[in-house]
């Protein structure tokens, strides 16, 4: 539990550079940025309400009784979004990067720390995360692979990120981040997660 509460913590900490960055997001954090120029939220505030529509949905579609496990679930996904704020807000406001090199520095850690941090909450398996469980009980009844149900939702997150830049006049956030986040997101999240499947356990 303490493994994963300090993991938690650096995920939202790699998140928070990302966003720092400003060089473009992934396709997630693209959407939920881009409506907090539009609605004027903070962006933890924006991925809370996202998140929990997943996890009701989430619910719903799994169609069996609440359990200890969803009550930590409902917790991690409040908290995930107050983590982000705090940092982004208020420890990472502190300094600014202008340089553009620095930019891509700051996004390529941000996504380091961001992939060992989820690789060891994964491997430990107390948290889950709301799309991912959603992903996984759709696939599982319409028979679909987790992968391609996974991505569809990645291209709809894209065309509403997309149509909001272009009706509301805010700032691109698909960019080369989000070229970097693709390309590198999956490779090192699953180097972590093995790394972490065979040295972290949990006991039920």
């Amino acid at each position: 539990m303490i493994v994963t509460i300090i993991s938690f913590v650096f995920f939202g900490f790699g998140i928070s550079l990302q966003l720092k960055a400003a060089i473009g997001q992934s396709v997630l954090n693209a959407l939920a940025v881009t409506l907090s120029y539009t609605i004027q939220m903070k962006v933890g505030t924006i991925l809370n309400g996202i998140n929990t529509l997943f996890f009701i949905s989430y619910l719903l579609l799994r169609r069996t009784r609440l359990n200890y496990k969803d009550g930590i679930q409902i917790i991690a996904t409040i908290a995930n979004g107050y983590i982000i704020n705090l940092f982004l807000y208020q420890l990472l406001s502190l300094f600014t990067v202008e340089s553009y090199f620095y930019r891509i520095i700051l996004y390529l850690i941000g996504i380091i720390i961001a992939s060992i941090s989820l690789g060891a909450v994964l491997a430990i398996g107390i948290v889950k995360f709301p799309l991912e469980s959603m992903c996984l009980i759709i696939s599982e009844a319409y028979k679909k692979k987790f992968t391609a149900v996974r991505m569809s939702f990645d291209v709809i997150f894209l065309i509403i990120t997309l149509s909001l830049t272009l009706l509301s006049h805010t700032p691109l956030q698909i960019r080369e981040g989000t070229v970097i986040s693709i390309l590198l997101l999956a490779p090192l999240l699953g180097i972590c997660y093995e790394f972490f499947k065979k040295h972290l356990t949990m006991e039920e």
